[in-house]
């Protein structure tokens, strides 16, 4: 085995134990990590034999395995950028609630500070 096959095989396994030890991790949903262990896997065999990817495009219509690779990269791409803009516009619409929460709150404290004020007034007069 060659010097970068060993790193490359290395650093896929790192990464795929780094998505299922990490705390966050069990925020993330089970067919991900499905999926993450089916492209570790196709990753080692393809690193360790590099026809297999070659023979694997052939056979859904690809020329060539570097190909495949290309386009299954500029899918993965698509798929985070969707998801990170709509995880993105959840998180806008959390944090629009919660300033109006905020507001309402700290409207609600002026209004019994204002209260709490008058009585206090009003108990001096008396």
């Amino acid at each position: 085995m060659i010097v970068i096959q060993v790193l490359l095989i290395c650093g896929i396994v790192a990464v795929f134990g780094w998505l299922l030890l990490n705390p966050r991790s069990q925020q993330v949903h089970a067919w991900i990590k499905i999926l993450a262990a089916a492209f570790t896997t196709f990753g080692v065999v393809v690193i360790i034999s590099p026809g297999t990817s070659d023979r694997i495009a052939h056979s859904v219509g690809v020329g060539r395995g570097a190909d495949l690779l290309l386009y299954s990269i500029a899918v993965s791409f698509v798929y985070v950028m969707v998801s990170v803009y709509t995880r993105n516009i959840d998180e806008q619409e959390k944090f629009e609630k919660m300033a109006r929460a905020i507001a309402l709150l700290d409207t609600r404290v002026r209004e019994l500070n204002d209260l709490l004020t008058e009585t206090q007034e009003q108990k001096k007069k008396t």
